[in-house]
């Protein structure tokens, strides 16, 4: 029974988060309705919760700490993956710098395919583009 229990709050959980971040997203819009909109939506969340807790404060303890909970996880998903584009543009710079090589010994092939896989890597790396272009030509 406890297990159902948990599950439960934790899935409300999870729905609440849903919820807060859609709400967080539509403050940070800058779309002054749709800021309006999420303005008036939390007011709305707090005020129903207000009622439900008979007007104590839980309500926005529990949204402070949700919204901080929800900031943690932004910013550890943002370190992730900024440090996964960091690798990822270390990868891409080493094939390019294969390719080069491959394209200065005429080895074409090996060149497009460098720079390709240089692109898997790193999307909006211009200069493999620009490489990979010039070896096609």
């Amino acid at each position: 029974m406890t297990d159902e229990l948990e599950e439960r709050d934790l899935q409300k959980f999870l729905r609440d988060v849903d919820e807060i971040a859609n709400l967080v997203q539509g403050l940070n819009s800058t779309d002054p309705a749709v800021q309006e909109k999420a303005i008036s939506d939390t007011e709305k969340r707090l005020h129903i919760q207000e009622v439900r807790d008979d007007g104590e404060c839980k309500t926005k303890k529990f949204f402070l700490s949700l919204t901080e909970t929800f900031m943690s996880a932004l910013e550890k998903d943002a370190k992730e993956r900024a440090k996964r584009r960091k690798k990822n543009e270390r990868l891409a710079n080493a094939l390019k710098e294969k390719g080069n090589d491959a394209f200065s010994k005429g080895d074409y092939a090996t060149a497009i395919q460098l720079y390709t896989e240089g692109l898997e890597k790193q999307k909006d790396m211009q200069v493999l583009y620009t490489n990979r272009a010039q070896v096609s030509v």
